[in-house]
């Protein structure tokens, strides 16, 4: 069996992927049925998801992916971590995949920005 972090890293580039090209078809797969996204914008649950990718008309950024870790919970479950770089951001983003007749599905997927401290040292 493969590695649980190189598993859910690689459904995770494949998500930011689909995002960019606005992959309504990989997203409705990809989320679980009570699946949410919080973001700084707000919640989203997974109709309001797939809506936003279907209208959302702005393509990503140029990207990168740092840190990742992954924590099993169970046999069926895992949490991604991951830093993301990306238009002049940084956001802390988490993944709450469950596995379900052996397919992995985000259940949840949080994005926190990371705010500089203007009095720190740099």
């Amino acid at each position: 069996m493969e590695d649980l972090l190189t598993v859910l890293l690689d459904i995770e580039k494949q998500a930011w992927k689909a995002v960019d090209v606005r992959d309504v078809e990989f997203y409705s797969d990809y989320l679980a049925p009570e699946a949410l996204v919080v973001s700084p914008w707000g919640v989203l649950d997974r109709d309001g998801i797939l809506r936003d990718i279907a209208e959302n008309p702005n393509e990503l950024p140029v990207y990168s992916i740092s840190g990742p870790r992954v924590m099993p919970i169970g046999e069926e479950c895992g949490v991604l971590v991951y830093t993301v770089s990306l238009g002049g951001q940084t956001l802390l983003v988490s993944t709450v995949y469950t596995r379900s007749g052996g397919r992995w599905q985000a259940a949840f997927h949080q994005r926190t920005p990371v705010f500089q401290n203007p009095g720190a040292e740099g």
